[in-house]
């Protein structure tokens, strides 16, 4: 039985209010009170204000703080097959079991229903996966796991659940059931793999900045609002995830492998 947490999630105009989110978090701040309200946030939510490139008063609207990008060498890349894509928690780590992965122990859901594609999830047979919750004050760019090349990218449409720990614990499907996109991709062996951005509720849009084309392992594939959830897929004989539990915290480009 849905308990009322998942009612009162699956009533909520979700899609409306995470747009009118969206709109309120681009509305340009004065420039007085940039500095002072981004630190009240940075104390609030976690946020490293150590990791920034500027100055913060150069950020003119939350939605461009939350945006924000690093300074060089904030996030060192490791030589490893495979290295962390953003910071955040570890919400489950491995196998693609009868083509189900893990949402929460004991619950799973179809990777053909997260990938909007039956014959390229039949690709991942045997194969692992790694799902990473970005919480609202994490850095909020996704970078890709591996060097591979990017061959599409596919918006899928959905709606917005929230995907903090509370919500995935009580929502079935619900990475499946967010708008998301999901990037196809080939390691240079041939080898199968994706990335997939999830929205979330609250979620003020996902930018795509790498469509096409040849990446290498850190290089940056899109950009969120707020936070959010990503997964990377690997298809059989690629190099192992390493296990860690969940809520276990990652930071892109540490070693993944």
């Amino acid at each position: 039985m849905p308990s009322l947490r998942a009612i009162l999630l699956t009533m909520l105009p979700k899609v409306a209010l995470s747009r009118l989110c969206g709109l309120l978090t681009s509305v340009p701040l004065p420039a007085a009170w940039r500095s002072p309200f981004y630190r009240w946030f940075a104390r609030r939510y976690g946020a490293n204000l150590d990791d920034l490139d500027v100055e913060l008063r150069s950020f003119r609207s939350l939605q461009q703080f939350f945006r924000r990008s690093l300074r060089q060498g904030a996030r060192p890349v490791a030589t490893t097959p495979l290295v962390w894509p953003c910071d955040g928690r570890i919400v489950t780590i491995g196998k693609v079991v009868n083509g189900r992965i893990e949402q929460v122990k004991g619950n799973t859901y179809e990777l053909a229903d997260l990938l909007g594609d039956p014959s390229f999830a039949a690709q991942f047979v045997d194969g692992e996966q790694a799902t990473i919750y970005l919480a609202p004050g994490d850095y909020h760019r996704v970078h890709s796991p591996f060097a591979a090349e990017v061959l599409s990218v596919m918006a899928l449409p959905g709606t917005l659940f929230p995907v903090n720990p509370p919500a995935v614990r009580c929502i079935r499907n619900l990475f499946a059931r967010n708008a998301r996109h999901v990037f196809r991709c080939q390691l240079p062996n041939g080898i199968p793999a994706a990335v997939v951005m999830v929205g979330a509720y609250n979620v003020g849009g996902t930018i795509v900045t790498k469509a096409k084309g040849p990446v290498q392992a850190g290089e940056e594939l899109g950009q969120f609002g707020f936070g959010s959830t990503a997964v990377f897929l690997l298809g059989k004989g690629a190099p192992a995830i390493h296990p860690l539990a969940p809520e276990e915290r990652v930071r892109m480009g540490g070693p993944a492998t």
